[in-house]
């Protein structure tokens, strides 16, 4: 959001994300400020000269992959993957309404919204000491089910905004920000297990791959929360949300509810995720290996990662032109434009989410096995 001295436009008074004839006293492109992180990240690799770390000498390389292939093929790493990967997504997914509604209902403002992600931000270290403190030892699988859960009862609240019952900025900042710290017990809970899971040696490695496995996702995520908008008309436009009629609110309910139900999907993938460290020992001491898993998990990583790059490649170099298509997430660059391709792509994505997890968490179960049990 812009400061309304900042801008001049046709329309008379403030708007927000639909002033295409807008202009700046400044300009500062995406390409630029993509490249100003860039110069502050070269500029601090001097600092990693004060590192010390004992001199060892190197691998070979075609060791070390083979080594590395080795690992990935372990039960104990690809199942971590898959969890990560398949919870990021569908607890990922939101309610992309909810910016214009913020803005119509709410009356949310610039400044609101920069304290909001301030206090998101001290939530995450609250939530990080906390866990260091109360939770190393307690179950993985129930911290997970108790932060989604308390997640869904915050995310809940804004019924209270969609009916027109209590209406507060700072109401909903709460909330979000109370979101953003069980958000972060989640997240640790996925660092804790690549604590046990990293073999000697192979530490960043592994540390590496599984963020990269959960972080790659993030696009995916905001495909489906966008495309979610397609069977929901009145929710993509401004003018429709400021009307606030019955139909509105219904269409509204629905959608945040639908969020709601794919949030706590995720909770399906919690056999995939052991319960605590010597669960997570049990599984790497047993030596299981599958090379047919270690190469679904290397596929699906590549081609999730080519696609967060082609993502992130489009919406900084061809913002204007190319980065509101729905494909990569947009809202699409004309009202005529087709979701098909968007939508196959959702329906590609959940495909994955549930068809993997259903084939490697209930099959088993199924088949009177004891698989993540």
């Amino acid at each position: 959001l812009l400061e309304q001295r900042s801008i001049s436009t046709k329309k008379a008074g403030w708007c927000h994300e639909q002033c295409q004839d807008a202009t700046l006293d400044w300009d500062l492109p995406i390409s630029s400020f993509a490249l100003g992180i860039c110069i502050i990240i070269v500029a601090s690799m001097p600092l990693f000269i004060r590192l010390k770390e004992d001199k060892s000498e190197a691998e070979p390389r075609d060791e070390f992959l083979l080594r590395f292939w080795d690992q990935l093929q372990r039960r104990a790493t690809w199942q971590i993957i898959l969890y990560g990967v398949i919870s990021h997504i569908t607890f990922g997914v939101h309610n992309a309404a909810k910016p214009n509604a913020n803005y119509k209902w709410l009356g949310l403002t610039t400044f609101q919204e920069q304290i909001m992600i301030i206090f998101e931000k001290l939530a995450f270290c609250v939530g990080i000491a906390f866990f260091r403190k109360y939770a190393l030892n307690v179950s993985w699988r129930k911290i997970v089910i108790m932060g989604s859960l308390i997640v869904v009862i915050f995310n809940s609240l804004y019924f209270l905004i969609i009916f027109d019952i209590w209406r507060n900025t700072w109401f909903y900042m709460f909330t979000d920000v109370s979101t953003s710290f069980m958000h972060t017990l989640n997240i640790l809970v996925s660092w804790a297990v690549m604590v046990e899971v990293a073999e000697r040696g192979y530490e960043a490695i592994t540390y590496a791959m599984l963020t990269a496995a959960s972080n790659c996702v993030i696009p995916l995520s905001a495909v489906v929360s966008y495309q979610l908008l397609a069977f929901f008309p009145l929710l993509t436009e401004q003018d429709s949300i400021a009307a606030d009629t019955p139909q509105v609110r219904k269409e509204f309910a629905i959608l945040q509810s639908l969020v709601i139900v794919l949030n706590l999907t995720s909770l399906l993938a919690l056999p995939l995720l052991p319960r605590q460290k010597k669960e997570t020992r049990e599984i790497v001491s047993m030596g299981e290996k599958s090379p047919t898993c270690g190469k679904y998990v290397i596929y699906s990583l590549i081609s999730f990662l080519c696609y967060s790059s082609i993502v992130t490649f489009v919406t900084v170099k061809y913002h204007d032109s190319y980065g509101c298509l729905k494909i990569f997430g947009g809202r699409g660059c004309t009202e005529h434009e087709s979701s098909i391709p968007a939508l196959f792509l959702v329906s590609s994505i959940l495909a994955f989410c549930y068809g993997t997890n259903f084939f490697l968490s209930y099959w088993p179960i199924l088949n009177g096995e004891n698989f993540g049990a």
